[in-house]
């Protein structure tokens, strides 16, 4: 197995176990052929969500996200709500491996529809605001 490879793998497995920490059903998707959907699968207030997990130095968010998307829906044969889940990583001087960045070791990347969709029955309307 590749560095990267295993690189992507272990960033998927921590994933899962987080999403399961948090109290969430998840676990990772296999990979290849038509029916390759994304990395994970969990299953929030609002239904299935794939996610797509990339740890590496840069990254074209919303290609990675119009692509996540498509393979998704391709999959699925119907609209998925998908995020794109990046660790970001920088070289670090007198080390091989690259390291995660300090602070905001991971962030979610998801559309705005996406977005309205899961804190939609979460947080307080403004109707209902005092």
């Amino acid at each position: 197995m590749s560095k990267q490879k295993a690189q992507g793998t272990k960033h998927e497995s921590w994933l899962v176990n987080r999403l399961k920490d948090a109290g969430y059903k998840a676990k990772r998707l296999a990979e290849g052929g038509t029916r390759d959907e994304g990395d994970v699968e969990v299953f929030l207030h609002n239904g299935r969500w794939v996610m797509e997990a990339k740890a590496r130095s840069s990254l074209n968010v919303q290609k990675i996200l119009g692509a996540a998307r498509a393979k998704a829906e391709a999959a699925a044969g119907e609209p998925v709500p998908v995020a794109v889940v990046w660790k970001r990583l920088v070289r670090v001087p007198g080390l091989q491996v690259r390291q995660p960045v300090a602070n905001e070791r991971v962030v979610v990347c998801m559309s705005m529809e996406d977005f309205v969709s899961l804190i939609q029955k979460e947080e307080v309307r403004d109707e209902q605001l005092p």
